[in-house]
């Protein structure tokens, strides 16, 4: 892979011409999600990198995760949960049939994703199905 800023840089991911981490990462969708430079500008705060995005992801999830797990805690990783697997599936949209590549880290970090997806979504079933969770709900 090249990039302006590091010259020749060869990433240890670049395996192949269609098995790319630097493709990925120099591409447009590697910073707000590809979509928040069209709206608020490619210098605005807030469009950054997508990995300072999951930083803050992985952060709040973990802080989630120390907290005891009431009502509210199980109800917001399950929205983080949700969140999380509709972003893998739109980047891996654009991986697989747009930037028309493999990124390793990329599917490691869908892995991961779905990793902790499985069990927010099975606390809040069972949250869901709690008796004392549907008295709250009726009254």
């Amino acid at each position: 892979g090249i990039n302006a800023e590091y010259g020749n840089y060869l990433a240890y991911c670049d395996l192949h011409q269609y098995i790319s981490c630097s493709r990925v990462l120099t591409s447009k969708y590697s910073k707000g999600f590809g979509i928040l430079g069209d709206y608020v500008g490619e210098d605005h705060v807030f469009n950054q990198p997508n990995c300072i995005y999951g930083i803050f992801y992985y952060l709040l999830f973990l802080t989630l995760d120390s907290l005891p797990q009431r009502d509210v805690v199980i109800q917001t990783k399950f929205s983080l949960s949700c969140s999380s697997i509709v972003m893998c599936l739109y980047l891996g949209y654009i991986l697989a049939f747009i930037l028309v590549d493999l990124c390793l880290v990329c599917i490691a970090t869908y892995i991961v994703n779905i990793g902790l997806a499985i069990p927010s979504i099975s606390n809040f079933i069972q949250l869901l199905e709690r008796s004392d969770y549907q008295q709250k709900k009726k009254s």
